[in-house]
């Protein structure tokens, strides 16, 4: 298996190594039936059914992978009149290509995704183009992401149907941070300003250079939603050009000049050091005074 946390049910309907082609371009697809992952995987399964894809992303954000990546699936057929001018003609393009099936139970694809299959399907997404170096934004000649209407516009037109295209790219463009358009994310935190968050709980922002590091710290999950929780204090300035900011599971400092620590591989923000004072105030009262008093000591 290509990806962490897929089920695995491999179809025998595939081409070896790709007839020695690499992968340039991922492209998306509806199921127009079905109602599970699993259900597209064992159909995929069956040799009769001609057919498969390297993944499937259900309504639950189940990944279901079928096809390894170093292989061609099954899934895209033949070019056809109308198709986009950059495809190549002379090579299959299942064998350069990535699929990616998405459950739409309404047999003309009209259904839009559902949160968790969105969210399931940007990570992947971006997983994969970070494993092969496929560029991440609309589809042309030197490769991207489109739709399978990309190559057969006669059969295909709504395949896959309704995406949240715009949404994709701004992910890709961001990474893998997490963003307010997720309603888990929107639960607790509200739009404050240019990239400034506001806590609904406590009313506390969260902004610049210690956002972003909360945005995307930890990789999984909510990323910092997960990992650091909610802020329990503002900004604190311990040192000139520093800023120190608690959470219920850690304390994150923006520190470009390391004055206050030096994690290994370290960039200008990090979580700081049990050991350290700041790191040894267990609460915020007791870590914003310890603070205050420091930065007068200054």
């Amino acid at each position: 298996m290509d990806e962490d946390g897929v089920v695995w049910i491999p179809s025998p309907n595939y081409f070896p190594n790709r007839d020695g082609h690499s992968p340039k371009w991922i492209v998306l697809h509806g199921t127009a039936g079905f109602h599970t992952a699993q259900e597209v995987g064992y159909y995929f399964q069956r040799e009769d059914s001609q057919v498969s894809s390297h993944y499937v992303v259900g309504q639950d954000g189940t990944i279901v992978q079928c096809v390894s990546e170093k292989d061609g699936a099954w899934a895209n057929g033949g070019l056809t009149a109308g198709h986009d001018p950059w495809w190549p003609t002379d090579v299959n393009p299942n064998n350069v290509t990535i699929s990616i099936e998405h459950v739409k139970p309404s047999t003309d694809n009209s259904d839009e995704l559902t949160d968790a299959q969105r969210d399931a399907s940007f990570r992947l997404i971006l997983h994969i183009c970070q494993r092969h170096g496929i560029p991440m934004r609309k589809a042309d000649g030197d490769g991207g992401i489109t739709g399978h209407f990309s190559l057969d516009p006669v059969n295909r037109s709504r395949c896959p149907g309704p995406y949240p295209w715009d949404d994709l790219f701004r992910f890709l463009e961001e990474g893998d941070m997490i963003s307010l358009s997720h309603p888990e994310v929107a639960n607790y935190f509200e739009d404050a300003g240019p990239d400034r968050w506001r806590c609904k709980k406590n009313g506390l922002t969260i902004y610049g250079a210690i956002l972003k590091f909360y945005r995307s710290f930890g990789g999984n999950g909510f990323n910092g939603l997960t990992y650091l929780g909610l802020p329990r204090t503002g900004e604190l300035y311990p040192r000139q050009g520093t800023a120190v900011q608690r959470f219920e599971r850690g304390i994150v400092a923006y520190d470009p000049r390391h004055q206050l620590d030096w994690p290994p591989g370290s960039g200008s923000v990090y979580l700081l050091h049990l050991s350290s004072p700041y790191g040894k105030a267990q609460s915020a009262n007791v870590f914003s005074a310890l603070l205050q008093r420091l930065s007068h000591q200054e």
